[in-house]
């Protein structure tokens, strides 16, 4: 009878496990965006190498620690003397197009912007808010959630847009400086979702069946 009792709060919990593993293998667990090789735009007037041209980034948000996971890589190596800084712009709710007139980019909104430099250092809000791991080509950070306090949006439905900028004055004796110093958008003319992982609904359900088979098994040995 026990025995009976144990394995009806088995199969009852694992499918409640397995539901939640069937959400995390979701496709929105994993959304890299991934952008053209070589597409500058024209109004740059900085250096067009790799360290400048992004091919791929992506965020995360983890509410379980909350904290921000950002990548992205270039399609050259960055040197910690590169020129090169790295720009995500954060819509928290309030976003507005700061480059609608000068560029026409209408749709990337943004009220928050988190740098990353050449260095590692990681920017702010006019503060050093981390480190970044920059090895070879990619940028990889973790910054906690306070840094983006929400703003209308509930965290995990931040929206993003990654864009390098060159931070010399000046480049081939031509001046650089404003939105002649970036040479691209990842993604090109819009914002990407934040990825939630993992997410609220598979956390609870995983904690829903493992409470369910515990409360089960104290019934059966009772």
């Amino acid at each position: 009878m026990k025995q009976s009792a144990l394995n009806k709060a088995y199969a009852a919990s694992s499918a409640i496990i397995l539901s939640a593993a069937a959400l995390a293998a979701s496709p929105a667990q994993a959304v890299t965006v991934a952008d053209p090789m070589g597409d500058f735009l024209s109004t740059y007037k900085g250096a067009q190498t790799g360290e400048f041209d992004v091919i791929a980034s992506w965020v995360n948000y983890d509410a379980d620690r909350d904290v921000f996971e950002l990548s992205a890589t270039m399609a050259g190596n960055i040197s910690p003397t590169s020129l090169a800084a790295y720009v995500w712009g954060f819509n928290r709710g309030q976003g507005t197009a700061g480059f609608g007139n000068s560029l026409g980019l209408t749709q990337v909104l943004f009220d928050r912007t988190v740098v990353v430099n050449a260095n590692g250092s990681i920017i702010s809000g006019g503060v050093n808010v981390g480190a970044a791991t920059i090895f070879g080509s990619t940028i990889s950070a973790t910054i906690a959630g306070s840094v983006l306090p929400e703003n209308g949006f509930s965290k995990a439905n931040y929206t993003w847009n990654l864009w390098p900028r060159f931070t010399g004055n000046s480049f081939n004796g031509v001046s650089v400086s404003g939105v002649s110093a970036i040479p691209d958008f990842a993604p090109n003319a819009v914002n990407a979702a934040v990825t939630a992982v993992p997410e609220p609904s598979t956390t609870a359900l995983m904690f829903l069946g493992l409470g369910a088979f515990a409360l089960l098994r104290r019934r059966a040995q009772r």
